[in-house]
């Protein structure tokens, strides 16, 4: 045998012996103590009852994210942030309908508009001029406002002017004067404006784009009408009292307002004239007033409720000594209605009343001889907090604004001492 092949051979012994490295000398005392040891118990050992693919599994990195997408995310995160910012700084506006918060009251005295805080009766003078400017009232949205600009002629004809809430950006909505424009309000997507326009004996319908973008057109529908409301909520029909030709006594009519359908809801009868129609929030029912033409030596309206296709007519009830109630104004909830009720043959013991809309009961009311005949003018706050009232100066009324708490009917005259239709900004 080689020295080469025994090399090769002692090699493994060689190097096993290297790797063993000095042998310490407290090697065999440490031997011989553990030796008359016992062995630990198996179930001291977590590797016997714990997984050890639990607690010894090795974490695992995180993958790499691509750069690329770290980008996209950026990008979208800032996109998202954008639009939040802009939708924040866009005003809020309250749904045309239901309740919302109460905004500004808009008036007019002595030619002008004005706007007043109900809170702080802090007033702003929001129109003036030379024009002779006059019952403002408000977009169901609050943003705008459209009153009434007479004629310098001076002959009862005017324009309806659009602006916004602080008067800016006035538009002249119908550029020729009209002969008694009256009972005009924003359309719910406040794109239109209707109105009537001529004496009341001959009063026609019209509508009108609240931008000035077209001439303002006439809906025929072939009697003079009265008190045109839109009908909630899209405002696809307005409803009207008119009376056939021929005929004094009046019925309840809805008109296609893209049409030009007619359809009766009540129709005209010579036993009973109907009017001062309002439609509840939703659209479905109709509160309104009748008389009888055969009481001749007292006022005999009563209040009504009917479905808006004209089923399911309920009269309101009224207390012990009360002779008539009439002018019905929703409130914004549809639960309740706020009218004029009389307790004297002709006006002199007026009070209003706020009663539920499904006749359960009579309501409470206001001190009696608030008001007289026979233009009473009611309107709720946005919240139904309140209700604005612009009672007639005649027999015994103040003719100023009131506010009316619906519910104890205490009433408290507003600061600003505005005499005009009401009118209560929606926010």
């Amino acid at each position: 045998m080689t020295s080469e092949q025994r090399f090769e051979r002692d090699l493994p012994a060689l190097l096993a012996d290297a790797g063993l490295g000095p042998r310490p000398d407290y090697r065999d005392d440490i031997v011989r103590q553990t030796a008359t040891m016992r062995q630990r118990p198996a179930w001291t050992l977590p590797e016997r009852w714990i997984p050890m693919s639990v607690t010894s599994s090795r974490v695992a990195s995180a993958p790499r994210v691509p750069l690329r997408l770290i980008a996209v995310a950026a990008l979208l995160i800032l996109a998202i942030v954008a639009v939040l910012l802009v939708s924040g700084s866009r005003n809020h506006v309250p749904a045309p309908f239901g309740l919302a918060a109460n905004g500004l009251i808009a008036y007019s005295k002595n030619g002008d508009i004005y706007t007043v805080d109900p809170n702080t009766g802090l007033a702003t003078a929001v129109v003036t001029g030379s024009d002779d400017d006059s019952n403002p009232a408000f977009s169901l949205d609050g943003t705008r406002m459209v009153f009434l600009r007479a004629s310098p002629s001076g002959l009862d004809e005017g324009r309806l002017v659009v602006a916004s809430v602080d008067g800016s950006h006035p538009v002249v909505i119908t550029p020729a004067a009209l002969p008694h424009p009256s009972w005009y309000s924003f359309s719910p997507d406040g794109a239109e404006v209707a109105f009537e326009s001529g004496p009341q004996s001959a009063a026609t319908l019209w509508i009108a784009k609240a931008d000035g973008s077209a001439p303002p057109r006439q809906i025929d529908v072939g009697m003079p009408i009265d008190f045109p409301r839109w009908r909630a909520p899209d405002g696809h029909e307005i409803v009207f009292s008119a009376a056939p030709a021929g005929h004094v006594e009046g019925g309840l009519y809805a008109v296609d307002v893209k049409t030009g359908q007619l359809r009766p809801i009540l129709a005209q009868t010579d036993v009973a004239g109907r009017g001062a129609a309002s439609v509840s929030p939703d659209g479905t029912r109709l509160a309104y007033s009748a008389d009888s033409p055969a009481v001749t030596d007292q006022n005999s309206y009563m209040v009504h409720v009917v479905e808006i296709d004209g089923s399911g007519d309920i009269t309101l009830p009224m207390p012990a000594g009360a002779l008539f109630q009439d002018q019905p104004v929703w409130s914004n909830d549809g639960k309740r209605l706020a009218i004029t009720r009389g307790y004297a043959p002709h006006n002199e013991a007026m009070a209003v009343a706020i009663v539920p809309a499904d006749g359960s009961g009579v309501g409470v009311e206001t001190s009696h001889g608030i008001a007289g005949c026979c233009d009473n003018f009611l309107s709720w706050s946005p919240d139904d907090s309140s209700i604005l009232f612009d009672p007639d100066p005649n027999n015994g009324g103040s003719g100023q604004e009131l506010l009316i708490n619906p519910e104890t009917g205490a009433t408290t005259p507003g600061s600003w001492g505005a005499i005009s239709l009401p009118a209560w900004q929606r926010r």
